[in-house]
């Protein structure tokens, strides 16, 4: 027999028809079981109750008990079960009403097996169609109950970000099964401190380890005093909903999940926690809060708690940098002296330390797009764009990357400021080389001229001051003599040579024999007659 077949009982005051059904056709071959007959209402309702058949075929019209009250006895306690009932052509009207309370189908006597038969198959297909959606269903409800944390998370992301009205997100609510009472709650923010830092060295599932065991111990610790619901809503953030009833203080059982993060993960996390609110369409009011305060941490780097209460301050005074300090350090980036504009960020960074009050962190922030773009406005007016190009874009597209803290701002502005230094510190190094190498082959090509610092300054269009002290960064010597170098090596040369000292005196730039003798003498330590004869062969 099929452990899956259907069960049907056959109930008729006449012996000789429920032979004719149970005994006539062969119902196993239809996967059909035959549970019990009887020959009235009320052993056909005891039957019924013991055996829960799924087909009954009964006579409509039977003694002590109709088929009209075993109807509703068997729709009350086997609502799926399929009732066929057998009549008389007078009882036609009474079988309507019959169908009308849940019986499936009628058949009028005289009937033949085979109207038996199909009457009960198609009982059967209805009851196994029923099965099939019902399974269905149950594996629908299956996966909506496994899918529910995830559901309820996508659910919460709408609740925190737009406000509806009461009976939206009371319908929902009750749908996805929220563990709150649906009064008063808090958020809490949560954030993993330096997180990209951390995990960039350590595998994904590591990292995704952490995570699950963060969510796990602020579950754990919010349960301890009320009822709450976490989920994840970025990679480092985490949102916690829960109920505040007054019972417990909400700053200390924030810090106590600050707390236990630390103690048993390898991370800390900061924590920005709003106000209460009483109705569900608040919440969002609160998440807006908990992030506000979750920027406070700008200041202190986290592992740490921020009340909204603690920063919800509307007038306070804003940390100001003099126009005569920002047109020191521009003066300064200028240059290229990196270690002046760095002492001068030092200085704007000491005044702002020296307030008590913490300004909304997007004063910083902006502060930190106001000095790095002025910065690259400095650099581009002295280095070609291409030259620059790298670190214009990392500025204008990543230029907020890694800066979770004021410190780190602070930081971030000094190693921007030494990189365009040190640029224009190349560029003009570059520049100097160019326009010094012109300056030497000029001075080696007019070593016979009168060469002055104003003479080759102008020639290079630069001041003589400028100049000078260029030509001597440039070439690790004093302009003048860098010349007389130059001049005495010639002289040296031209003698080897055999030239006459007059010749050279002219070639040289002295004119006068004399004194170009007195020179070289003074330079070299010998005449020049002496030169040539120590070095021409006798």
């Amino acid at each position: 027999m099929n452990t899956n077949s259907w069960k049907m009982c056959v109930i008729d005051d006449v012996v000789a028809v429920i032979d004719g059904i149970s005994k006539s056709v062969k119902w196993q071959e239809h996967d059909i079981q035959l549970a019990g007959t009887a020959t009235d209402g009320e052993e056909g309702l005891k039957l019924i109750e013991e055996v829960s058949p799924d087909i009954i075929i009964t006579d409509i019209r039977m003694p002590k008990l109709d088929g009209m009250t075993l109807t509703e006895q068997v729709k009350s306690r086997l609502p799926n079960s399929k009732i066929i009932f057998i009549t008389g052509f007078t009882d036609f009207e009474y079988a309507q009403q019959a169908l009308k309370l849940g019986a499936f189908d009628f058949l009028a006597k005289p009937f033949s097996l085979d109207e038996i038969v199909e009457a009960v198959l198609k009982a059967k297909n209805v009851l196994e169609k029923e099965r099939r959606e019902d399974l269905e269903r149950l594996e629908l409800e299956q996966k909506v109950k496994t899918s529910l944390p995830m559901l309820r998370q996508e659910y919460f992301q709408l609740v925190l970000h737009h406000r509806g009205g009461e009976e939206n997100i009371l319908e929902r609510w009750d749908f996805l099964e929220i563990p709150l009472a649906k009064q008063h709650f808090m958020v809490m923010v949560l954030e993993m401190d330096d997180f990209a830092e951390k995990c960039e060295h350590i595998p994904i599932h590591q990292a995704e380890l952490q995570r699950f065991s963060l969510q796990n111990i602020v579950e754990e610790t919010i349960s301890g005093y009320t009822t709450g619901i976490v989920f994840r809503e970025t990679m480092n953030r985490f949102v916690a909903v829960f109920n505040e009833n007054g019972q417990f203080d909400s700053l200390m059982l924030a810090e106590k999940c600050c707390q236990n993060i630390e103690q048993f993960t390898r991370f800390t996390v900061s924590i920005g926690l709003g106000l209460r609110v009483t109705m569900m369409n608040e919440i969002a009011s609160s998440y807006e809060q908990a992030v506000a305060a979750l920027s406070y941490h700008f200041y202190t780097g986290g592992n740490g708690v921020f009340g909204y209460h603690e920063v919800n301050t509307s007038e306070i005074r804003r940390p100001y940098c003099s126009a005569d300090m920002e047109k020191e350090l521009l003066y300064s980036i200028r240059s290229g002296n990196s270690h002046k504009a760095s002492e001068l960020f030092m200085r704007i960074f000491a005044d702002f330390a020296g307030t008590d009050d913490m300004p909304d962190p997007e004063y910083f922030i902006s502060f930190y797009y106001e000095m790095a773009y002025m910065m690259i406005r400095v650099l581009l007016e002295i280095v070609s764009h291409e030259d620059a190009a790298e670190l214009v874009r990392s500025v204008r597209e990543r230029n907020m990357s890694g800066i979770t803290s004021l410190r780190k701002m602070q930081e971030k502005l000094l190693q921007l400021c030494w990189k365009i230094c040190e640029m224009i510190e190349r560029s003009r190094a570059s520049e100097a080389s160019v326009i010094i190498e012109e300056s030497v082959r000029y001075i080696r090509e007019h070593l016979h001229e009168e060469l002055t610092v104003q003479n080759q300054a102008r020639h290079v269009h630069l001041s003589g001051s400028y100049y000078a002290n260029l030509f001597k960064k440039t070439m690790g010597l004093p302009f003048a003599q860098f010349v007389t170098q130059e001049r005495m090596e010639l002289a040296k040369k031209m003698l080897v040579e055999g030239h006459q000292v007059q010749e050279i005196a002219i070639a040289t730039g002295y004119g006068d024999r004399r004194y170009f003798s007195e020179v070289f003498k003074k330079h070299i330590g010998i005449t020049p007659s002496e030169f040539k004869l120590k070095y021409l062969p006798e």
